[in-house]
């Protein structure tokens, strides 16, 4: 048999798990790769004194998703989400204990996206596995199972599943509602945690934050309870984060899945997602079907490479199936296939256009840039400039953020300079000031000050670090990020004067180190 989910539980230790989740978990992936709250876990090892509890607000960040709508992230204060992770630490056996009872009582893993321990690595969670000797493939194995074949998939999903968990519903979960609302004013190790997610969120009880992992693992602590009781029920499914495909035997009990998921998910104030849900008439194939078609795609040629015209054929195939279907993760899925290919130097060329071209167009993109184009292909400085600077111009236009970011990244990531910055860079940090979007503000206040070789009274930085005066007087909680690294420690607060003064950063050293080099290729 498979590894059981609490078999993953019982791998990490108290101490991996608060390491993984503040050290590793802090910022979310989908962030250009500036940002690190390493120093920050280190700090918190030596720190003095416990942090303050307490309510505060969070930074708010938007990404745009794969089918065109954007997804609201956030950054909470450093100093609560610290505060969270430990909690989940001090009570992680009683934790572990709660996913015992949910869970072992299953013959294969309901959940299929949680944190583990992962070999050689630190960080805990991630979006997707692919070790199939641990993981398997249950859905093969519930095609027929011990309730009978199927003959039908239903498939749902929770609406805005984060942001519609109630942190109350964490205690619900831990010690069931009763006795949770019978001593909801105690001072009990759940209601601990449920305080702590709220202080996150200024003190509100609707929601958790997309992006933190401990997000992942608060989610987890209520949706193994709703696991638990569907499977009791004789209903075979897998769970991925809160996406349901659920194996049955008819077209009613299908619909009985969907009525009684919906109640499941009701007792925690969960709404399932009328739109997404489908029940679909087996078989069908396991793997999607634009996998098959593209499965066998780039083709060798005769050199023993992939050659221009296998590659111009299999980024046509993909994006061909990417607009008849609709899924635009398909181009997500060819760019990384591609990387592992053995490509010719015309290869190599014509993958990077057209893949910076689809970056240009499909801003989702811009993420894997560096990874899986720009670094593999060897790209030259001058075209990743050429990108950026269209990207630029484009996203002002659209009030892209995310999209600037990105720019600025690759201007600071492989040292070049930015036309709109280098030809009016006074209209273009007043554009910036004026959208007050902290990653934004950020983002600049790190390229101009890398362009000083990071002198903080440079002309052209001194603008920028009045600008996180002005925010850390009326609104620090919101724009932590930007005013603690553009401010002296002298001009900061509290515990935020402690940590500058202990020389904390959250840009990544190899940032703000003017000697790091590139695997691109410069002219």
């Amino acid at each position: 048999m498979d590894k059981k989910y609490a078999d993953f539980m019982d791998e990490i230790s108290s101490d991996e798990l608060y390491e993984g989740l503040l050290a590793y978990g802090f910022f979310a992936e989908k962030l250009p790769p500036v940002f690190t709250a390493v120093p920050f876990f280190n700090y918190c090892k030596t720190a003095s004194e416990s942090f303050e509890a307490g309510w505060n607000e969070y930074i708010t960040f938007r990404i745009m998703r794969n089918i065109s709508i954007p997804r609201l992230m956030g950054i909470p204060n450093p100093f609560k989400y610290q505060r969270a992770c430990a909690e989940l630490r001090d009570n992680w056996d009683k934790i572990r204990t709660h996913f015992h009872i949910q869970t072992d009582g299953q013959s294969y893993r309901v959940s299929r996206i949680h944190v583990r321990k992962e070999y050689n690595e630190k960080r805990i969670f991630e979006m997707n596995y692919k070790n199939w000797r641990v993981d398997g493939n249950p859905e093969s194995d519930l095609l027929i199972h011990d309730k009978g074949t199927s003959r039908f998939l239903a498939q749902a999903d929770v609406s805005t599943c984060f942001p519609n968990i109630y942190t109350h519903s964490i205690p619900w979960a831990l010690v069931g509602k009763e006795k949770a609302k019978q001593t909801i004013h105690d001072d009990t190790w759940y209601n601990r945690i449920d305080r702590v997610c709220s202080d996150m969120r200024n003190g509100e009880t609707h929601g958790l934050l997309i992006g933190p992992h401990t997000s992942n693992l608060l989610s987890e602590i209520i949706l193994t309870v709703v696991d638990n009781k569907l499977y009791d029920k004789g209903y075979r499914y897998v769970r991925n984060i809160d996406d349901y495909d659920c194996y049955v035997a008819s077209h009613d009990e299908a619909q009985r899945f969907l009525r009684d998921l919906e109640s499941a998910l009701r007792e925690f104030d969960l709404p399932l997602n009328h739109k997404k849900t489908k029940v679909i008439e087996l078989p069908i194939g396991i793997e999607k079907n634009w996998k098959h078609q593209l499965s066998d795609l780039p083709k060798v040629g005769e050199s023993g490479m992939v050659e221009y015209p296998q590659v111009n054929t299999f980024i046509d195939t993909a994006l061909m199936l990417a607009t008849e279907t609709g899924d635009f993760a398909i181009i997500n899925y060819a760019i990384k296939k591609l990387k592992g290919s053995k490509l010719s130097s015309n290869g190599k060329k014509l993958a990077a256009k057209r893949f910076m071209h689809m970056a240009a167009l499909y801003p989702y993109l811009l993420h894997l840039m560096e990874e899986y184009v720009f670094i593999p292909y060897g790209v030259d400085t001058s075209d990743i400039k050429v990108l950026s600077d269209t990207i630029y111009r484009d996203a002002v236009n659209l009030n892209d953020y995310e999209s600037l970011c990105y720019s600025i990244y690759f201007a600071v990531r492989f040292d070049f300079v930015l036309d709109e910055f280098e030809n009016d860079y006074i209209r273009a940090q007043n554009y910036v000031i004026r959208s007050r979007d902290c990653l934004l503000l950020i983002m600049t206040w790190i390229y101009f000050m890398k362009q000083n070789h990071w002198k903080r009274d440079a002309t052209q930085v001194k603008p920028l670090n009045r600008v996180a005066m002005e925010l850390k007087n009326t609104d620090m909680d919101r724009y932590w990020l930007f005013c603690y690294e553009a401010l002296t420690w002298g001009s900061l607060p509290g515990q935020w004067r402690s940590m500058k003064q202990a020389g904390i950063s959250f840009i990544r050293k190899e940032i703000v180190d003017d000697t790091t080099t590139t695997n691109a290729k410069s002219n």
